[in-house]
């Protein structure tokens, strides 16, 4: 089983980090899937698979998708790759993380 991680309701991404601007993709995902899912009847893992574990729907996928690219100013051409090809939430911080690093 995977580790749980840890989600914080409110304040800094990360607990003591006052001043980090932008929360790690790790971070910001699992907060941004447990504010969008306050009902889940899991804990996000990186494991959790979006649709299975969380019942995402594509316009919430789409939605989701939107936050995270303009928060780490991915490019919309990655939408459709990111969808068709992100089943977990590791795949999600995953592919977010990869093209982040294309974007800069």
């Amino acid at each position: 089983m995977a580790p749980v991680l840890h989600v914080e309701q409110r304040g800094p991404a990360l607990a003591g980090d006052m001043h980090m601007k932008i929360p790690s993709v790790e971070n910001y995902v699992v907060n941004l899937l447990a504010a969008s899912f306050p009902e889940r009847p899991v804990a996000i893992t990186r494991d959790t698979d979006l649709v299975t574990d969380l019942d995402a729907d594509s316009m919430t996928m789409v939605s989701l998708i939107f936050s995270i690219s303009e928060k780490f100013g991915i490019s919309m051409d990655h939408l459709g790759d990111i969808l068709l090809n992100c089943r977990t939430v590791g795949d999600l911080i995953s592919a977010t993380e990869r093209f982040q690093q294309e974007c800069v």
